[in-house]
């Protein structure tokens, strides 16, 4: 326990770092104050829920609020990275000890949980004790209970999968996610479209007005009573405290036994190889190469004879977020007529999709796109007066640019086939022409996805310091430059989600001002994507 004390506090000073910088208080008050405000602000939230309940929100719609806030904190810990929790904990000097690494690796893992169970602490508690205030001590821990033991046996699966040795389990990994993806996306949309077309229903009939409430309420109420029964029954068999328990133990106990099953998976990992037609067409790059030697040695970091992929080569021309957006259009295309919301429809899947390709690629080539192999090289940029910066940057833009072209043309061109094949030729064309308004924005989403890393990178080049960093994510303030770097992003991605959900559901816009609308969001996305190009460092 002293331990993961101890690495806890070491996590918190490590995030707080460039805040403690600015900070005119001690570093111990800061993280106090800092600790105290999310504790207060998670608080609150809990608390106007809960306090809300029987005027504005159903008991259906609280209870599954609060337990999806208690529970959503973790969903990071499930995805971090083996390689980042084996630099963030030094494991490659830790196996040293003698200890067998299987060992070792199981006892960084439980540390690691441990210490995030504290870090989310003030995130995860306030929900779960909402919920036992809320609906009984007994409902309250039950589902809490559920909850965390069932994250607990996630988290061990997931752990069991990145150390198989099985390609066979690789190849399983990414149909499951993806499949998840493809259900996720389909079930939240199938749950909105009735209430979207309930409601453009009513505003016909009623207008914006007070039986427009009334016509809703009363569907509403149905709607949450169905929800509630789905979330405590199945199959005619009923979901008490008693079987929840009983549920979460039994989670709880096949993580225990599975557990043994974690292998680290250092070495002998059963790799994937690149697909040979893919190779040859990048090696063609070699011969404008010749004049960037940077660009020339990334190059050869990609072609060589032992280059190795930890996903499968499929996995880097479909990537999550094309399933996740098929899967919304299966239950919202077809009940799409207008001509203007198809287009608006499918530039922002593309812009979507589009982005998720890239990233799939530089998280698998992180050696070259998250500037690893720079990082181990830095001493020799500090020898070079000066640095060759622009070198540097124009080969990940050349290389990631020609390396995204066939995996984003061929998610593109899938999506493109779904909607024909749920909306018909017309529907095809609309969406063609949303295809060719987005395809400038390519060379400007590369820029944007290689601008935090560089940044970082030019910032760690310039400190002087001697430093153990194996990547530019590594760097204590990186979190904090992602945000200001994304910030105009997400919220132009917020807007537009809450904006485009608003107007479909009070027929806000209707015929033609859709096609404004859209044409409106991609003005401003081109400006945020221009935006998100001008790189801070000089390149």
């Amino acid at each position: 326990m002293k331990l993961v004390w101890l690495l806890y506090q070491q996590r918190q000073r490590s995030s707080l770092a460039p805040l403690q910088k600015k900070s005119p208080f001690s570093p111990q008050l800061t993280m106090f104050l800092v600790e105290a405000a999310k504790w207060l602000v998670s608080s609150v939230v809990v608390v106007a829920l809960c306090a809300r309940s029987s005027t504005l929100f159903r008991p259906s719609v609280v209870m599954g609020a609060l337990f999806f806030m208690s529970v959503s904190p973790f969903i990071g810990v499930l995805l971090e990275s083996k390689e980042a929790l084996q630099r963030q904990y030094h494991y490659h000097y830790v196996r040293l000890s003698g200890v067998r690494d299987d060992e070792v690796w199981q006892r960084l893992l439980k540390i690691h949980y441990a210490v995030s169970l504290l870090r989310l602490l003030p995130i995860w508690l306030p929900p779960s004790i909402g919920l036992m205030v809320m609906f009984g001590m007994m409902t309250g821990a039950s589902f809490v209970w559920f909850g965390q033991t069932m994250l607990l046996l996630l988290y061990v699966i997931s752990h069991i999968v990145r150390g198989s040795t099985v390609r066979a389990t690789g190849v399983f990994s990414a149909v499951f996610f993806r499949m998840a993806s493809f259900a996720i996306g389909y079930a939240v949309m199938a749950a909105i479209v009735p209430l979207l077309q309930l409601s453009r229903q009513a505003v016909r009939m009623y207008g914006l007005s007070l039986s427009y409430l009334a016509y809703m309420d009363g569907y509403a109420v149905q709607w949450q009573q169905r929800f509630y029964e789905c979330m405590t029954s199945w199959g005619g068999w009923s979901f008490s405290s008693t079987s929840l328990l009983f549920i979460g133990a039994g989670f709880a106990l096949l993580a225990l036994i599975c557990f043994s099953f974690i292998r680290p998976s250092h070495s002998h990992k059963a790799a994937y190889r690149l697909y040979s037609w893919y190779q040859r067409v990048i090696e063609s790059l070699k011969v404008r190469g010749t004049n960037n030697a940077i660009l020339y040695k990334d190059l050869c970091l990609f072609t060589r004879p032992v280059r190795e992929l930890t996903k499968p080569p499929w996995s880097l021309f479909l990537p999550g977020e094309w399933f996740l957006a098929a899967g919304a259009n299966v239950a919202l295309l077809p009940i799409v007529h207008n001509g203007s919301i198809i287009l608006f429809l499918f530039m922002f899947e593309m812009y979507i999709v589009m982005t998720g390709a890239l990233r799939a690629i530089t998280d698998v080539f992180r050696d070259i796109f998250q500037f690893e192999s720079e990082m181990e090289r830095l001493t020799v940029f500090r020898l070079l007066s000066p640095p060759p910066l622009v070198p540097l940057i124009e080969a990940k833009w050349t290389l990631l640019e020609r390396l995204g072209v066939y995996p984003c043309m061929t998610a593109v061109g899938l999506l493109l086939l779904e909607y024909i094949g749920l909306l018909g030729m017309r529907g095809g064309l609309w969406a063609a022409m949303g295809a060719v308004a987005m395809m400038p924005a390519y060379s400007l989403v590369v820029k944007r996805i290689l601008r935090t890393d560089y940044e970082v990178f030019c910032l760690v080049l310039a400190s002087g310091e001697q430093t153990v960093l194996t990547s530019p994510r590594d760097y204590a303030g990186y979190m904090v430059i992602a945000a200001g770097n994304h910030s105009f992003h997400r919220l132009l991605i917020y807007i537009t989600v809450f904006s485009s959900l608003l107007s479909a559901f009070f027929m806000l816009l209707k015929g033609w001002s859709w096609a404004c609308y859209s044409v409106l969001f991609v003005v401003m996305l081109y400006l945020v994507l221009w935006n998100g190009s001008q790189y801070a460092r000089p390149t």
